[in-house]
C-alpha cells in the first residue's frame, strides 16, 4: 500500500507548469477521433450446423459502465433532508448545508468537463494504456475533487445520500482509469493515511464530550490519576498566545499534577519551538492552539514535519468537530486534538480533561501499533 500511496502523491505533485486551466478539455483535443458508434455485441448459438442470432443481445460490461456514469445526472439532496453522519452544533449545521451545495455544484461541473475523458476511455479496448503525460496532467484535479468529496462524506452520512455517493464513485472511476495501480483502494486510504494510520473521527478526536466528572472536591485526585498513567518521563511542549493559559499549565505541573513527573516547556511564538526542537530540545508531545499570532498549529506542524520531527503533534482548540476539518489536519501532520472551550484554563477539571486526551492518544497508539 505505501508503494502505491507514493505513486499517488508522484502524480500530484507532478503537475506540469504549461497545463492548461480546464486538463480535461486538453485531453479531449488530444483525443479529437469521433467517438465510435456504440456497439451491442451479438452472442451465437449452434443449432443442427446453423448459426442462430440469440434472442437476447449481450450488451458489453463497459457499455453499461458507459450508461452508469456518464448518461448520469446529479441532483443534489435538498438541504432540509440531508443526514449529517454526526450530530453538528447549531452554529456548524448552516456551514455544512454550504459546504454540500457548493462541493455538489463543484462536482457538477467537473463532471460536465471529465465525461468525454471518461466516455473515450470507456470507448477504447479494454487495458488500453494512457500515456504517462496525461495521466500526471489530469490527476491532480481528479485529486482534488475526490478529497473534497471525501472531507464532505466525512459529515454527510454517504450511505444516506445517493447523489454524494454516486460522486464518490464516479471520481474513483475516473482516478483508476488515470492511475491503474491504484485501482480497488479507497480515497481515504490513498489521500487521508500515513504508512501506519488511516484517518478514523473517534480516534482522531481525543476528547469525550459525554464524560461525566466527579465532584470538585476531588478533581485534584482525579487529575494526579491521569498524570500517573502516562508515560514516565513524557516531554511536552506547549504553544498558545494567551498568557493565562501558560501561567496556569506551569503552575499546575510545579504543584506536581499537569504533566506529574515529566516535562514542560511553554511558547508564546511558534518559532521559537521551532527554534528549541531544531537547537536539539526533544519533545514527545507537542500541545498547539490552531490560531496562534504569528503562526499557529498549521504553521508549526507543516515546518516540523519538513523537519522530520517524529512526536505527536495534539491541537488544543475550541472548535467544535468537524471531522472535515479533523481529516485536512491529519493530512497536514496532527496526530488528535482536543476540544476545549474558551477560558478552559479557569475551568478546575482542565488538567484531567487534557491529560485524558492524552492517555486516549496513547492507548489507542499502543493497540494500533501506531509509529508515532
Amino acid at each position: 500500500m505505501k508503494k502505491t500511496i507514493l505513486v499517488a502523491l508522484a502524480l500530484i505533485s507532478a503537475w506540469p507548469c504549461a497545463a492548461q486551466k480546464n486538463p480535461f478539455k486538453w485531453w479531449k483535443a488530444l483525443r479529437s477521433a469521433p467517438a465510435r458508434a456504440a456497439e451491442v455485441t451479438p452472442s451465437y448459438r449452434v443449432v443442427q450446423g446453423k448459426i442462430l442470432h440469440s434472442v437476447r443481445p449481450v450488451v458489453p460490461a463497459r457499455q453499461l459502465e458507459l450508461e452508469k456514469f456518464v448518461a448520469r445526472s446529479v441532483n443534489p439532496t435538498p438541504v432540509q433532508d440531508l443526514v449529517f453522519a454526526t450530530t453538528p452544533g447549531i452554529s456548524q449545521t448552516a456551514a455544512f448545508e454550504q459546504r454540500y451545495l457548493e462541493t455538489m455544484e463543484k462536482f457538477k461541473q467537473f463532471k460536465k468537463e471529465a465525461d468525454p475523458f471518461l466516455y473515450y476511455r470507456l470507448k477504447e479496448p479494454k487495458n488500453s494504456g494512457l500515456p504517462p503525460q496525461e495521466s500526471r496532467l489530469l490527476f491532480p484535479l481528479v485529486a482534488n475533487m475526490e478529497k473534497s468529496l471525501l472531507r464532505l462524506g466525512a459529515v454527510i452520512d454517504t450511505k444516506e445520500d445517493e447523489p454524494l455517493a454516486f460522486a464518490l464513485e464516479y471520481v474513483a472511476r475516473v482516478r483508476d482509469e488515470l492511475a491503474p495501480v491504484l485501482k480497488g483502494m479507497s480515497g481515504a486510504a490513498i489521500y487521508f493515511s500515513r504508512a501506519d494510520r488511516t484517518f478514523v473521527g473517534n480516534e482522531f478526536y481525543l476528547h469525550e464530550p459525554e464524560f461525566k466528572r466527579w465532584t470538585g472536591m476531588l478533581r485534584r485526585g482525579q487529575a494526579v490519576r491521569q498524570a500517573d498513567k502516562l508515560p514516565a518521563g513524557l516531554r511536552v511542549a506547549v504553544l498558545n498566545d494567551r498568557e493565562s493559559v501558560l501561567e496556569n499549565m506551569t503552575a499546575s505541573h510545579k504543584k506536581g499534577v499537569f504533566i506529574r513527573g515529566g516535562k514542560l516547556d511553554c511558547f508564546e511564538r511558534a518559532d521559537d519551538l521551532i527554534s528549541a526542537v531544531r537547537t536539539g530540545r526533544k519533545y514527545d508531545v507537542i500541545l498547539t492552539d490552531i490560531i496562534v499570532h504569528g503562526g499557529g498549529g498549521y504553521y508549526l506542524t507543516n515546518v516540523l514535519r519538513i523537519d522530520g520531527y517524529q512526536g505527536a503533534i495534539i491541537a488544543l482548540s475550541a472548535f467544535e468537530r468537524d471531522d472535515s476539518m479533523g481529516m485536512e489536519m491529519f493530512e497536514c501532520g496532527f496526530d488528535g486534538m482536543l476540544n476545549l472551550p474558551v477560558g478552559f484554563e479557569y475551568s478546575p477539571f482542565w488538567a484531567a480533561d487534557v491529560m485524558r486526551g492524552l492517555n486516549k492518544y496513547f492507548d489507542l497508539r499502543q493497540l494500533n501499533h501506531w509509529q508515532r
